[in-house]
């Protein structure tokens, strides 16, 4: 399948044995969440098109980072669970694994995302585009 080109968008993950305290997990949250709301804003595509880009990253991303997440929880609790596994950690823990690849399957919105800088806009903010309008 031939991907558009780009530049590299992030570096590799610095992988931490230890894991982030829960306000660095609640930063990065905030963050998705700052960026998620801003996309009701009146803003013009072009604008957020790098952020969307770096947050939807097919290798870095958000759907790679989630997909891997629930794949090592579910390791951690396999890892750990008393034997004989219980009717519901056997559950929990497919419910994990199957879930990750649903969100890893979405890396293609990457390239998605990435193809909306050649496609026509229009170029003007709602408000902008409303004003005029009411003009005529």
């Amino acid at each position: 399948m031939n991907h558009p080109q780009e530049p590299h968008l992030a570096a590799p993950p610095n992988h931490r044995t230890k894991a982030p305290s829960l306000d660095e997990i609640g930063h990065a949250l905030d963050v998705l969440d700052q960026l998620a709301w801003s996309l009701r804003d009146p803003v013009l595509v072009a604008d957020v098109q790098p952020q969307l880009a770096k947050a939807l990253n097919e290798e870095y991303g958000v759907p790679m980072i989630l997909g891997t997440l629930l794949r090592n929880t579910a390791h951690l609790i396999e890892m750990h669970a008393l034997s004989p596994w219980s009717e519901e950690s056997r559950h929990i823990i497919a419910r994990l694994r199957a879930a990750a690849p649903e969100l890893t399957d979405c890396h293609d919105l990457h390239w998605d995302i990435h193809r909306l800088g050649g496609l026509p806009f229009d170029s003007r903010l709602p408000s902008e585009f409303r004003a005029s309008a009411g003009e005529s």
